[in-house]
């Protein structure tokens, strides 16, 4: 009966909600500390060794149950990779510009520079040869070697006209000059009129052409100042033309 009483007080007495802490173990602290010194270390090497070799794009390391995941070693690299390359292309394109420009500049101011000569080469084309005049002398009507009436001029026994005067002296006949000496007594000049037919100058004060030039009947081709007697010597293929005389006008006239 009593065991009844004891259970019914038993029911009447109050109940109180404790909450109970559980007090870490000091063990376990420094056990979390130490792992934390080693995941420090780890993280310290893997962080130096980054610098070493590039960290593969996407790979995660695990750390004690921690996942770090580390950017690609050559993110940072990548945009200076670029600007460099950015750099280049900018010096390459001013070098061209200049380039250009130096060429063009040589063009306008330096005719003959290597540059222009080198180009010249690549596009010129050659020079079309002139067609050969294949005309016999008797073929042509000359003209007087000097314009002044007042000055004679006489065919000597061996077909050469000769003069002696101040005057302007021209070839008989328009054509090409092949070579310009200077004697003791003066110039010669040699004029090639066809492929055959030439003549020859000697005992000029002054010759007023040069090799290559291109004369005519009408222009002089160098002056006399009367010191020296002139000599215009007529040639077919290098034989000396005789067949001719000079008339009171001083004009040729050919005795074929």
């Amino acid at each position: 009966m009593s065991e009844n009483i004891d259970y019914a007080e038993m029911l009447e007495i109050p109940v109180n909600t404790l909450n109970v802490t559980k007090k870490r173990s000091k063990r376990r602290r420094e056990a979390r500390e130490l792992k934390d010194e080693v995941v420090e270390a780890v993280n310290e090497r893997l962080e130096s060794g980054a610098r070493e070799e590039a960290v593969t794009e996407g790979e995660n390391i695990t750390d004690y149950g921690q996942p770090r995941v580390y950017a690609e070693a050559s993110s940072d690299a990548e945009p200076q990779k670029k600007f460099l390359e950015g750099k280049l292309l900018v010096v390459e394109f001013v070098a061209v510009c200049l380039l250009c420009a130096a060429i063009v500049l040589t063009n306008l101011f330096w005719e003959n520079s290597a540059i222009n000569t080198f180009f010249r080469g690549l596009i010129s084309e050659p020079a079309p040869v002139a067609a050969q005049d294949e005309r016999s002398y008797a073929e042509l009507t000359l003209y007087p070697v000097v314009s002044d009436s007042e000055i004679v001029c006489s065919v000597t026994d061996t077909g050469v006209l000769t003069f002696t005067g101040a005057c302007s002296v021209y070839a008989p006949y328009g054509g090409t000059v092949k070579n310009v000496a200077q004697g003791e007594n003066g110039a010669t000049v040699e004029i090639a009129h066809t492929t055959t037919f030439s003549t020859v100058i000697t005992n000029l004060t002054h010759a007023y052409v040069s090799a290559g030039d291109t004369v005519f009947a009408t222009i002089p081709v160098g002056y006399s100042d009367g010191s020296s007697a002139i000599s215009v010597a007529m040639y077919d293929s290098g034989t000396l033309i005789t067949a001719y005389t000079v008339n009171e006008d001083n004009d040729i006239l050919w005795n074929v």
